[in-house]
């Protein structure tokens, strides 16, 4: 599944895929993690950027862990509850990503954390879900989650899903209001490893305060405690 990833702002970028003259800046995330505030494009704003929380708002997500549903979906749930059916009728969102962090273990008690940097586009045009979290005491929040499948054999090594992709060309499809499920599914697809540069990355990715944009150069191989590995 997918834990972090990166998203820089660009103005034109930003402004192209929305359709739009003017765009909400935002303070670059190469640490993107679930509790973050981020941006997505919802079919309900096509025209502009929305920031919502990734999973659940931090004080939700306070002395809890976090289900894996809340921050990612499998596909093929969709077709099995009516509810997220119909959320990807309605709610579908667009979340925009320039790579992804996986950890690849090595050992039993050793893993690597990579950079995925998405070289097929200038973006990666993750397909999602935006969704509302009301408790007892009416707190309310909205929050996104990933829309994912299982990983072929390409990926396995590093990751278990991957996040599926809308091809920029496919955007006004993705959002016209009127498409049927089934077209909807076709318009989703797991990219190919080769569509990424990736290599060794920062153990210090796992600091979730840490949002230095040398978090996304590579590094010399080591694990997720700093020690450099004999794996190389």
């Amino acid at each position: 599944m997918i834990e972090r990833y990166s998203i820089k702002f660009n103005d034109e970028l930003f402004k192209k895929i929305t359709n739009s003259d003017t765009v909400e800046p935002f303070d670059s995330q190469y640490n993107a993690a679930p509790t973050k505030s981020l941006p997505i494009i919802s079919i309900k704003s096509s025209d502009k950027l929305s920031f919502i929380y990734w999973g659940a708002s931090p004080e939700y997500a306070k002395n809890r862990s976090l289900a894996n549903r809340l921050i990612n979906l499998d596909v093929s749930s969709f077709s099995k509850s009516n509810m997220l059916y119909n959320l990807l009728l309605t709610e579908r969102c667009i979340i925009p990503c320039h790579g992804f962090y996986y950890w690849k273990r090595i050992a039993k008690k050793e893993k690597v954390p990579y950079y995925f940097k998405y070289e097929k586009s200038d973006i990666a045009l993750c397909a999602g879900i935006k969704e509302r979290y009301e408790d007892f005491e009416g707190n309310v929040f909205d929050y996104f989650s990933f829309i994912t499948k299982r990983s072929n054999k390409d990926w396995k090594d590093y990751s278990g899903s991957i996040p599926l992709i809308v091809d920029y060309n496919d955007i006004h499809l993705w959002f016209n209001k009127n498409k049927r499920f089934d077209e909807l599914l076709e318009l989703m697809y797991q990219p190919s490893i080769s569509d990424f540069n990736y290599y060794t990355v920062s153990p210090f990715i796992s600091d979730l305060n840490n949002n230095d944009k040398n978090l996304t150069e590579p590094k010399q191989t080591s694990n997720q405690y700093g020690n450099y590995s004999l794996f190389n």
